[in-house]
């Protein structure tokens, strides 16, 4: 190599832990339980007692998030931000309708 020539190297893989595979489980898990209010809403046509303000910053914090997520290639993070959007959307979508 010349004098002065830097040259990137790419990341050293590191092996899976437990935890690892936890975190992967738990980032398509978790934003599942937001399904029964998004499905409460729809079936039964009324977002009573449903605050659009407070979903609403749930999905503007998403948005926050998956950009940090993705500029940091924090896959985990990235995919459940993703689907906490996407539930959070149907039901800010949901209370907008029912309300």
């Amino acid at each position: 190599m010349r004098r002065g020539h830097h040259t990137k190297h790419s990341p050293a893989k590191v092996a899976k832990t437990p935890l690892d595979y936890m975190v992967y489980c738990f980032s398509v898990a978790t934003p599942l339980f937001e399904l029964p209010q998004a499905i409460t809403i729809f079936t039964h046509h009324s977002a009573h007692d449903v605050s659009i303000y407070t979903w609403g910053f749930f999905v503007l914090d998403n948005l926050v998030w998956i950009a940090y997520a993705a500029k940091r290639r924090l896959i985990p993070l990235l995919v459940s931000t993703i689907l906490y959007l996407i539930i959070e959307v149907a039901i800010v979508v949901g209370i907008v309708l029912y309300s």
